[in-house]
């Protein structure tokens, strides 16, 4: 079951119309799947937002419709306006809830390396991984312990914590985060430099918004 709903009405409005929508606050969305038929509709910009803000990119939603219908959707894609980031149109994908899909999965740090020091820096090659599983263990996001992450030493996708009923797809020996040396005179005085709030710097490629 979907920890995440929505509400949504059938929507009339296509092409340029749309605009009418945004400016009472919702916005245009389309249902579809490898067995739906593609449905227009319309949500409540700011519940939209919300859920998004939720993990809503990553997680189940249930997409609860007026009239009666419900889907269980991946919010597949968002489009935002450049310069005021409103919402203009999103896309939902509506599954089958026994089967398995493919999304990514924000990655977040944990703690804090015991070798960090003045003059290091943490960087986040993978700010999301790509899974496989069934929609209802699709999780909030993969947490990573750095506690032991060091200069000589990366973390890597096949030292990521096991999650019952999740697949990595990426290549086990793919960097997911590493420390590197940005102040060489500092790092010689690792030993008696005192210690230093991590910076993680995320390396990997972003979601673009249109």
């Amino acid at each position: 079951m979907a920890d995440l709903t929505l509400s949504a009405q059938p929507r009339e409005l296509t092409g340029r119309k749309v605009r009418q929508l945004r400016n009472r606050g919702l916005t245009p969305v389309v249902v579809y799947g490898k067995t739906q038929a593609a449905q227009s509709l319309q949500v409540d910009e700011r519940f939209l937002d919300r859920t998004l803000q939720s993990g809503g990119l990553s997680r189940l939603v249930q997409v609860d419709v007026e009239g009666g219908e419900q889907y269980n959707v991946l919010i597949r894609s968002v489009q935002r306006h450049p310069v005021s980031h409103r919402l203009l149109h999103a896309d939902f994908y509506a599954v089958n809830l026994t089967e398995k899909q493919h999304v990514n999965v924000p990655v977040v740090a944990v703690g804090k390396p015991e070798s960090f020091a003045t003059g290091m820096t943490i960087l986040q090659n993978l700010d999301s991984i790509a899974v496989e599983a069934l929609p209802s263990d699709i999780p909030l996001n993969i947490e990573v312990d750095v506690t032991n992450l060091s200069l000589d030493k990366a973390i890597i996708v096949a030292e990521l914590p096991e999650i019952r009923g999740v697949q990595y797809l990426a290549e086990p020996h793919d960097h997911v985060f590493t420390m590197i040396a940005t102040r060489a005179d500092e790092v010689a005085e690792v030993e008696v430099a005192a210690p230093a709030e991590p910076e993680v710097v995320a390396k990997g490629k972003k979601d673009e918004e249109e």
